[in-house]
């Protein structure tokens, strides 16, 4: 018997566990985001400027600028 035998069981339970794993961090990275999203709309409702935002979330302005517009475009759209 070689030590480098295909051992089927084995391979299939590695896909679940890496399957799995792919989709835990998919979902923090989600959450982050939402929360992140809840953060800057909160400090836009304050009257807060995107260098401001940017500033105290610690996150480039061109990543708040991105958000902004995404709070934006979706107001825009649930006001219909």
């Amino acid at each position: 018997m070689s030590i480098y035998e295909y051992d089927e069981a084995r391979h299939i339970r590695q896909e679940r566990e890496d399957a799995w794993e792919d989709g835990k961090q998919a979902g923090l990275l989600a959450g982050k985001q939402t929360k992140l999203r809840e953060l800057v709309e909160k400090k836009l409702a304050k009257g807060k400027s995107i260098s401001e935002i940017a500033e105290a979330l610690e996150e480039s302005e061109d990543k708040i600028r991105e958000l902004v517009k995404e709070l934006e475009t979706k107001e825009h759209t649930s006001s219909r």
